[in-house]
């Protein structure tokens, strides 16, 4: 049995199904594979079908076809928010955000309205970003009844002013970018106090019908992956694989082990980085990933700490 190295395991909860029927279903996919996660809850208006605004992007259709986007989030979903009206999503469901922590996983917020962070998060002016930042903190203080510790921006997709508020909070940690491995963010000179925990695997979304043609191949493709990093983390979704691609979820987390990798929540992988030395200071940089369309936050160049 090779020694096992931390796979951080991050769940992004978009959608009023995704919360309903998704989180629960990713709790039994947990319980049965010994797996803990870190499960970052949007808290407010289900607002998904604002995203058929983006059609006209560049790969933002391709997107929508490769992942079969309308038989996987189902039409209510697909038109929440325009031509039906928008469900709350957390904030719906607080006994099942409290099951997610009693079962011993983490919680964080994800977003206030997350379509509306994703689509226009670097056109809001700063008392906007300020003002989404704290409903999500306030709802989750009102569900859980303490601080979040950590937040993970929608789509991967920060700036300056999002990250400055953050650090108002005394976080954990967030979550809000793309990189290699925690670290500290810079920011015009000024060292954050609160760290990173980036996402280092690509997404089902973005390889599904791409490059694999099967969720199987993907994780499959993704344990190979995750084999060559220090400090892996995979991000899944509630309404994807909380929905029909649980079992490839489940099979992924068995297998998992057997290649030296204990899937694990993104605090617990922290704690592990943090006891092997310092944490190195980067820079957080916009930039596209293939398989999604727009720019996201990365974890740029080390800087001196």
């Amino acid at each position: 049995m090779p020694t096992e190295r931390p796979l951080g395991i991050r769940v992004d909860v978009d959608t009023h199904v995704g919360m309903r029927d998704g989180v629960p279903r990713l709790l039994e996919v947990f319980a049965a594979t010994g797996s803990k996660a870190t499960v970052y809850l949007s808290m407010g208006p289900d607002r998904a079908g604002r995203a058929l605004l983006n059609l006209l992007k560049p790969g933002f259709l391709t997107k929508m076809r490769r992942s079969s986007a309308v038989s996987v989030y189902g039409l209510r979903t697909v038109l929440s928010g325009t031509l039906l009206p928008s469900r709350p999503i957390a904030t719906a469901f607080p006994e099942i955000a409290r099951r997610v922590a009693e079962q011993g996983h983490e919680t964080g917020v994800h977003a206030w309205d997350h379509r509306t962070w994703q689509d226009r998060l670097l056109q809001l002016p700063a008392e906007r970003i300020h003002r989404e930042l704290d409903r999500g903190r306030a709802a989750y203080r009102q569900i859980f009844g303490t601080e979040p510790p950590t937040f993970a921006a929608p789509a991967w997709l920060s700036n300056d002013v999002s990250l400055l508020h953050e650090e108002t909070f005394g976080l954990r940690y967030g979550s809000d970018c793309r990189g290699l491995e925690p670290f500290l963010p810079s920011i015009g000179g000024r060292v954050l106090t609160t760290p990173q925990v980036p996402s280092t695997l690509p997404t089902l979304d973005e390889h599904l019908g791409w490059q694999a043609a099967t969720a199987a191949e993907y994780f499959d493709a993704m344990l190979e992956l995750a084999e060559t990093q220090a400090w892996p983390v995979l991000t899944v979704h509630a309404e994807l694989e909380g929905g029909p691609y649980a079992e490839a979820l489940g099979a992924f987390l068995r297998a998992a082990p057997k290649r030296g990798l204990r899937p694990v929540a993104l605090g617990t992988l922290l704690d592990q980085r943090r006891a092997a030395g310092p944490l190195p200071v980067h820079e957080v940089v916009h930039a596209p990933v293939e398989g999604r369309h727009g720019v996201l936050s990365h974890q740029g160049r080390e800087l001196a700490a």
